[in-house]
């Protein structure tokens, strides 16, 4: 069953968000004289503010409480983060952290829009941040799905920063505004500024404070790929160690070649420093 922690009022997250207001403020109260290299300054400094909050958070429920912090911080309409899949996760969609109206929740949930919704669909199969904006809403169904999502509280405009981690996981961090044209365009690219590093980090801690990231495992090379690895650590070329093993040089490749597969590296530079980092080979 899918997962929904909905922002939690009380004392504890009105003391999150007054750890978090001092940066806001300084960014809302700015003297009419400020510097673009000011507003910079500002910008740094709630964005290290944010993470250092995101370190403290020890469970999900603290998570919660982020995520409303998050939205109070940067002023903005609503702050989403929605975990897609997860290896240890039995179901798709296994969570989500949310400010929306929890009417808006509801319904999604019900009408199950994980399925036509193009902020999803686009964003788990895309790598570079979505701008809602840019999403063809031509067609009737999609229009009629934006209308009804902007009636619960949603936003207008909206920037979604899908993350791929390591282990074929996949989450979605997305924060909306209710704000003219222009004034999004101003605030477009500091936001996504921002945006793509807290989604990395939100990403992480989400997986840390759930359980839902698998323990490494090492990987487990073979007699002759231990050698083939180790012989090229030492610098020696492939032709030279088909010499030394008696092997022929298709198979010191094909050796090389498995290795890296298991060590998951994307050449054999990063083959080797991973191997011997893990204590596989004696460089």
């Amino acid at each position: 069953m899918t997962l929904v922690i909905r922002e939690l009022e009380g004392s504890k997250v009105r003391e999150v968000r007054k750890r978090f207001a001092s940066p806001i403020d300084g960014i809302t109260q700015a003297p009419s004289t400020s510097s673009d290299a000011w507003t910079r300054r500002c910008i740094v400094t709630k964005l290290e503010e944010a993470l250092d909050e995101l370190a403290k958070v020890q469970t999900l429920p603290e998570l919660s409480h982020y995520v409303g912090a998050l939205r109070d911080a940067y002023d903005v309409a609503n702050v989403a983060f929605h975990l897609v899949a997860a290896p240890d996760a039995i179901e798709k969609n296994p969570l989500l952290l949310v400010t929306y109206e929890e009417q808006w929740v509801e319904r999604y949930l019900a009408q199950d829009y994980f399925r036509v919704d193009p902020i999803v669909l686009v964003g788990s199969s895309g790598f570079l941040p979505l701008d809602w904006d840019s999403v063809d809403r031509s067609s009737p169904r999609m229009r009629k799905l934006f209308a009804e999502a902007e009636s619960y509280g949603v936003g207008n405009h909206g920037l979604t920063v899908p993350i791929r981690g390591p282990n074929r996981e996949k989450s979605l961090v997305t924060v909306t505004t209710f704000e003219t044209d222009r004034e999004w365009m101003q605030r477009r690219l500091p936001l996504l500024r921002d945006l793509h590093v807290l989604a990395h980090f939100f990403h992480d801690r989400c997986l840390t404070v759930t359980d839902l990231r698998p323990l490494p495992s090492r990987p487990k090379l073979s007699r002759r790929e231990i050698q083939c690895m180790e012989a090229l650590a030492r610098g020696r070329a492939p032709k030279q160690i088909a010499y030394d093993l008696c092997l022929s040089i298709s198979a010191v490749r094909l050796y090389i070649c498995s290795a890296k597969v298991k060590l998951g590296a994307s050449n054999t530079n990063q083959a080797i420093a991973m191997a011997v980092q893990d204590e596989l080979i004696v460089a």
